[in-house]
C-alpha cells in the first residue's frame, strides 16, 4: 500500500470513528433524528469500508442478519404496522452499525479513538444525571418528604424512566470496563449512578455482574478492580442515602414494591396465555401492549405500561416461536465465541455483562425498545469478534460486499417515504384541529379528508365528525362519523376503544338500542373500566332502567372519582334531582374492603369529600398517603399543597413553592377517553389522538 493510500485509509477510519462517537451521543441523549440521518451516514460508511463477504461471515453475523430479516418480515403481518416498522428500522440501524464496527475494530487506532472518545458523551451524561439527582432529592426533601424512594418516577435523567436508565447504566458500565484505560473514575460514577437509581432489578443485575466478574475475569488486579470500586460506591450510597438503599435491598417490603411484583407476575401469566393464541408468528414487533390490551390494560385503577414483564414472554408474544429460536441461536453463537476467545479478558467481561443484562431483562423487558441499549449490545458483539475483521484495505471483493449496503440503502429510501407520508397526515390533522377550534367546521373536515385511509386517520376523522354532530345535530355528520368508525373497526377489530366510540356515537344520537349490546359487552368484559361503565349507565338511563343505570354509574365513580366533576353529574343535579340525591346517598355508603389498597383508599377519600364527609375523607386519605406518599390528589385534599405541587409539576420546577395551582380540569367523557387512550394510540398507530373539544 502506498503512503498516500495509507494516509487516506487512516483518515477514513478516523472519520468513521468520530462519526460513531457522535452517534453514541445522539442515542444516549435521545436527540431526535427523524430523517434517520445516522442510518444514512452509517450506510455510506459501510459502503466505504466494504463489509465482509458472505463467506467471511461468522455465526453471530448470520444470526443478527436473520433477526433483522425476521423483523422486516414482521411488518407484513403485525397487528399494528407502525410500531413494527419503527422497530425494524431500529434493528436495521443496529445491524448496519454492527457491520461497520466489524471492520472498524480491525484498526487499532480507530478502536482506541472510539473507546476513549466515547468518554466525552458518557462522562457528560453521568455528571448530568448525578448532579440532577441531588437537585431532585433537594426538591423532594424540601417539601417535607422523608426520602426519595417513592418519588423515583419524578427523576428522569436524560429523559429515561428509572428502569430504562438503570439498564443504560449497566451497558455503560460494561463498555467503560472494557475500555480500561483511564476508566477508573468512569467505572465509579457509573456504578454509583446504578446505586442511585434504587432499582431492584438493577441491584440484582449488578450483583450478578460482580459475582460473574469475580469468577471469570483474569488477571487478579483486573478481577478485583470492579468489585472494589463497587464496594466503595455502595458504601457511599449507604452512608448518604440509608433509607432509600435499605428499602431497595428489602426488595418487597413497601406497598409499591409488592404491587409491582404482583403486577409483573400477573402480566407474565397474561402474556403467556396471549402467546398461546398466536404461537407461530406472534403479534409483530412492538405489539406487546396491543396484544395484551384487552386482558391487562382495561382497568381504570391500574396504570398503563407498554413494557413486557420479562424478555422471554415479550419475545414470545411479539415474535412467536421462530423469533425466540433465532435469539436462542444467537445466544449459543455468542457463548461459542466467548469460549473460543476465553484467553482474552475482554471476552469474559462481555460475557459477564450479557449475563447481567439478561438478569435485568427478566425484571422488565426494556432492551429491544431502547435504541441506545440495543445499539450498545451490537457494539459489544462487534467488539467481541474484533480480530476477525481484516486489517488490510485491499482484499478481493465480490458482489456480496456491496449487496448489504445496497439493501440497507433501499430500506432507507422506503423509510423516508413512510416518514414523509406519516408527517403529512399529522400536519393535515393539526391544521384540521386548528380550524375546528376557530369554528371553521367545513375547513376542518376538508383538511381531515386529505389524510389516508389508515386506522389512526379514520379514528381521528370519526372523532371530528362526532364533535361536529354534537354541535350541529346534522344527520350528515352522524352518517360520516359512523362510516369512518365502522371502517376503523373493520381494519382493527381487536382495538376495543374504537368499538366504544361507535357505541358512544349511538348514545349521543339517542339510539340506545343500537348502543346497548356493545356497551354491555364492553362493561361485561372489562368491569373496572369507568369509561365503559359510564357508557352503559347512560344507555340504560335513556331506556328508563334508572336503578341499574345508577349501579353502573356508582361503580364507574368508584374507579374514577373525578367523574364527579363532569357535566354528567351537573346535568343530573338539574334535570333529575331525585336520581342525583339517590346517587349521592349510594356513594356515601361506599367503604373500603379488606382487599383494597392505598390507591383505593384515596379514591374513597375523594368520594367521601364530595359527599360532604370530611372526617371520613381525611381518615381514608391519610391511610392512602401513609402507605403510598406519591399519590398527588390526596395531598391537595389534605391541604398540603407544597407536596401536591411537587407531584404535579415535578422536582425541577422553578420556584415550586410559589407556583400557581391549576384549576381541576373537568373530567368529561372525551377527556377520560383521551387520558386512557392517548398513550396506546401513539404506541400502536403513531401520532396524536385529536379530541375536538368545543
Amino acid at each position: 500500500m502506498s503512503k498516500s493510500d495509507s494516509g487516506r485509509t487512516h483518515w477514513k477510519y478516523t472519520s468513521i470513528a468520530i462519526l460513531f462517537i457522535v452517534v453514541v451521543a445522539i442515542l444516549l441523549f435521545q436527540a431526535e433524528d427523524k430523517l434517520k440521518i445516522s442510518l444514512l451516514l452509517l450506510t455510506a460508511s459501510l459502503a466505504l469500508l466494504r463489509p465482509h463477504s458472505f463467506r467471511q461471515w461468522t455465526m453471530v453475523d448470520g444470526c443478527l442478519c436473520l433477526i433483522t430479516a425476521y423483523d422486516m418480515a414482521s411488518c407484513l403481518h403485525a397487528a399494528c404496522t407502525i410500531p413494527a416498522i419503527s422497530y425494524s428500522l431500529l434493528s436495521l440501524f443496529c445491524l448496519t452499525a454492527y457491520f461497520v464496527l466489524r471492520r472498524l475494530f480491525g484498526s487499532a487506532h480507530a478502536t482506541r479513538l472510539l473507546q476513549q472518545g466515547s468518554y466525552l458523551p458518557i462522562g457528560a451524561a453521568l455528571l448530568l444525571a448525578i448532579s440532577s439527582f441531588f437537585i431532585f432529592r433537594q426538591s423532594v426533601l424540601g417539601v417535607g418528604f422523608e426520602d426519595t424512594y417513592h418519588f423515583r418516577f419524578l427523576f428522569r435523567p436524560l429523559g429515561y424512566i428509572t428502569n430504562v436508565w438503570a439498564e443504560v447504566l449497566l451497558l455503560l458500565l460494561g463498555w467503560v470496563c472494557i475500555v480500561r484505560r483511564y476508566s477508573g473514575l468512569f467505572v465509579f460514577l457509573t456504578v454509583w449512578a446504578i446505586f442511585l437509581s434504587f432499582s431492584r432489578g438493577a441491584y440484582i443485575a449488578l450483583g450478578v455482574y460482580i459475582i460473574a466478574w469475580l469468577l471469570l475475569v483474569k488477571p487478579r488486579p483486573e478481577k478485583l478492580r470492579l468489585p472494589a470500586i463497587s464496594l466503595v460506591a455502595g458504601l457511599l450510597t449507604a452512608v448518604c442515602f440509608p433509607t432509600e438503599m435499605k428499602t431497595t435491598l428489602q426488595m418487597n417490603r413497601t406497598v409499591s414494591q409488592q404491587q409491582s411484583t404482583e403486577g409483573r407476575i400477573n402480566a407474565t401469566q397474561v402474556a403467556w396465555e396471549t402467546f398461546r393464541e398466536h404461537p407461530l408468528s406472534g403479534y409483530g414487533n412492538g405489539n406487546y401492549a396491543f396484544a395484551i390490551d384487552q386482558t391487562l390494560n382495561q382497568d381504570s385503577t391500574l396504570s398503563y405500561t407498554s413494557y413486557a414483564p420479562n424478555i422471554l414472554v415479550g419475545l414470545l408474544v411479539e415474535k412467536g416461536i421462530p423469533g425466540i429460536l433465532l435469539y436462542l441461536l444467537l445466544a449459543g453463537a455468542v457463548c461459542r465465541v466467548i469460549w473460543k476467545r476465553r484467553q482474552q479478558p475482554e471476552s469474559y467481561m462481555i460475557g459477564c455483562l450479557l449475563l447481567a443484562l439478561a438478569t435485568k431483562e427478566m425484571a422488565q423487558a426494556t432492551l429491544l425498545s431502547t435504541p441506545f441499549s440495543l445499539f450498545m449490545v451490537y457494539v459489544l458483539l462487534a467488539f467481541l469478534q474484533r480480530e476477525d475483521a481484516p486489517t488490510k484495505e485491499e482484499y478481493k471483493s465480490d458482489i456480496s460486499t456491496y449487496l448489504l449496503p445496497g439493501l440497507i440503502a433501499i430500506c432507507y429510501v422506503g423509510s423516508i417515504f413512510f416518514i414523509f407520508r406519516q408527517d403529512q397526515d399529522q400536519s393535515y390533522q393539526q391544521q384540521s384541529l386548528a380550524a375546528f377550534e376557530k369554528g371553521e367546521l367545513a375547513e376542518a373536515i376538508r383538511l381531515m379528508e386529505q389524510t389516508g385511509e389508515q386506522t389512526p386517520n379514520l379514528i381521528n376523522r370519526g372523532l371530528l365528525y362526532m364533535q361536529c354532530y354534537r354541535q350541529t345535530k346534522e344527520p350528515n355528520y352522524l352518517a360520516e362519523a359512523e362510516k369512518a368508525i365502522l371502517q376503523a373497526i373493520q381494519q382493527q377489530p381487536e382495538d376495543v376503544q374504537i368499538r366504544y366510540l361507535q357505541a358512544s356515537l349511538y348514545r349521543d344520537s339517542k339510539q340506545p338500542e343500537k348502543a346497548r349490546q356493545t356497551a354491555e359487552e364492553l362493561a361485561g368484559s372489562h368491569p373496572k373500566n369507568s369509561l365503559y361503565l359510564c357508557l352503559l349507565s347512560d344507555v340504560l338511563y335513556q331506556q328508563g332502567e334508572k336503578e341499574t343505570a345508577m349501579q353502573y354509574l356508582v361503580d364507574a365513580i368508584r374507579y374514577t372519582p373525578r367523574l364527579l366533576t363532569g357535566e354528567r353529574i351537573r346535568n343530573l343535579k338539574q334535570s333529575d334531582p331525585m336520581f342525583y340525591n339517590a346517587l349521592q346517598k349510594r356513594l356515601s355508603t361506599l367503604v373500603p374492603t379488606a382487599k383494597d389498597g392505598p390507591a383505593d383508599y384515596a379514591r374513597y377519600g375523594y368520594i367521601a369529600r364530595w359527599c360532604g364527609n370530611k372526617s371520613v375523607s381525611d381518615k381514608y386519605l391519610r391511610i392512602a398517603v401513609d402507605a403510598l406518599p406519591n399519590l398527588a390528589t390526596p395531598w391537595h385534599l389534605l391541604g398540603d399543597d407544597n407536596k401536591y405541587r411537587l407531584l404535579l409539576y415535578g422536582a425541577f420546577q422553578k420556584d415550586l413553592s410559589s407556583a400557581e395551582l391549576p384549576e381541576e380540569k373537568e373530567m368529561s367523557d372525551e377527556f377520560l377517553f383521551k387520558m386512557n387512550y392517548q398513550a396506546k394510540f401513539s404506541n400502536w398507530y403513531g401520532g396524536d389522538l385529536y379530541i375536538f373539544d368545543p
